[in-house]
């Protein structure tokens, strides 16, 4: 009842301001719209912007907003509405990258710059802020790999890092919200998911990109190779979940075990997922 009825008009702006919980801010409202009109769901939206905009994020509104209307209101919308979770997971995330575009050129419009152009300009002045803080580690790295090089990383990796945190947003959410709303996905669902077979091509393909070192085509497939791993990676932590389901390992050692696998042993579970396509080790495990 807390949670329904109080919660989203307010626990949403107090993560945002939390910094460590803005990624499962949009929780309460995802769990209001999944389970009452669509509508009320709005006015908790148009509360908690108030309350961002009365402690000064300003700023921020803009992205705030998009974020949490698109995994707090329309995923769960599309979800009630179509019942299918891996398609209403692509068309948000679609939406939010295609409102990320259109702010982009909207700034960069604004100050008749490219996009890319534009995204540059803010990165070397967000660079030059962090390397005149007092022991900075970002001057630490200026130091050690130099600027140029530092700023293309930042330039090489910023695309499939911006992607893979609206992921992770959109997953970390839908996680929570299956534990919190009963009877909301069934118990089997972690254990069962599965990439499309058709995703490997474009995983090859970006894989095979890598042929042409230092050229546009290889930061086309390092950005699109890191993408669709992490999609590998939810398959890899879905087998995971599937074996200690078999051996009805529940409670802190099974929260232990995962915690241990995502930020430990990663490369390991990127490995479980990709090869179960081929091996289907779920089948294997069920045959013994």
């Amino acid at each position: 009842m807390w949670i329904t009825r109080v919660a989203p008009f307010l626990l949403p702006a107090v993560l945002f301001q939390s910094g460590i919980f803005a990624l499962v801010s949009p929780l309460p409202l995802f769990i209001l719209s999944l389970k009452k009109k669509p509508w009320l769901s709005l006015i908790a939206l148009t509360v908690n912007i108030a309350l961002v905009l009365a402690a000064g994020f300003h700023s921020k509104t803009i992205g705030v907003v998009v974020f949490w209307f698109a995994v707090g209101i329309f995923f769960p919308y599309l979800i009630r509405k179509s019942g299918k979770i891996q398609l209403s997971f692509v068309l948000c995330l679609v939406y939010m990258l295609s409102m990320l575009l259109i702010g982009l050129y909207s700034l960069s419009h604004q100050v008749q710059m490219g996009i890319i152009e534009y995204v540059k300009s803010e990165l070397s002045s967000l660079m030059d802020h962090l390397i005149a803080l007092p022991d900075s580690p970002v001057k630490t790295l200026v130091e050690e790999q130099g600027r140029d090089a530092l700023f293309k990383d930042l330039m090489t990796e910023l695309p499939s890092g911006i992607v893979m945190a609206l992921i992770f947003g959109l997953w970390i959410n839908l996680l929570f919200a299956s534990q919190l709303i009963k009877g909301f996905l069934s118990k089997n669902f972690w254990a069962n998911y599965r990439v499309p077979e058709l995703v490997i091509w474009p995983t090859l393909i970006c894989a095979g990109l890598f042929i042409w070192s230092e050229h546009a085509l290889y930061y086309i497939g390092l950005n699109g190779l890191k993408i669709l791993l992490v999609f590998y990676g939810f398959q890899g932590l879905s087998v995971l979940s599937y074996v200690l389901n078999h051996y009805k390992i529940f409670g802190f050692v099974r929260a232990l075990l995962f915690t241990t696998a995502i930020f430990l042993v990663m490369p390991l579970v990127l490995s479980l997922g990709f090869f179960d396509l081929w091996f289907d080790f779920r089948r294997k495990l069920g045959q013994t």
